[in-house]
């Protein structure tokens, strides 16, 4: 099964993302950049392990301490079994398409706008 790692501060968001996707996906969460980098770093939580490798990240641009450019940045020059992962950036912010694919992000999305997102990961992962 595909897997998602997911990363925003609002756990409303996180909720419905999880409904949108954990039909079709194996989903991970993560409240904070912070959180998803110890997560891409050290599978083990709870003494459980899980693989830390995606299929996809998606992530929210504004967040406390590491935003969303800064874990795409990390990803792509630090995380080695990630490196080649897409990251999709979620936003409520107009930002530069540029300034997204600087980063390493594939794509962004305003999170009003679930039904793009949705089609744009079936079509990366299928469904």
């Amino acid at each position: 099964m595909k897997r998602i790692l997911i990363v925003d501060d609002s756990p409303v968001v996180l909720a419905q993302l999880i409904d949108d996707f954990a039909s079709y996906y194996e989903i991970v969460t993560a409240e904070s950049g912070e959180e998803a980098v110890e997560i891409l770093e050290d599978p083990v939580r709870g003494g459980i392990c899980f693989s830390n490798e995606f299929d996809l990240i998606i992530t929210d641009l504004l967040m406390p301490g590491m935003s969303g450019f800064d874990l795409a940045d990390y990803v792509r020059k630090r995380n080695r079994v990630n490196r080649y992962s897409p990251v999709i950036l979620l936003t409520t912010e107009k930002i530069d398409k540029e300034d997204a694919r600087r980063h390493g992000c594939i794509a962004y999305f305003s999170k009003a706008d679930k039904k793009r997102l949705v089609s744009m990961v079936h079509i990366l992962l299928g469904a």
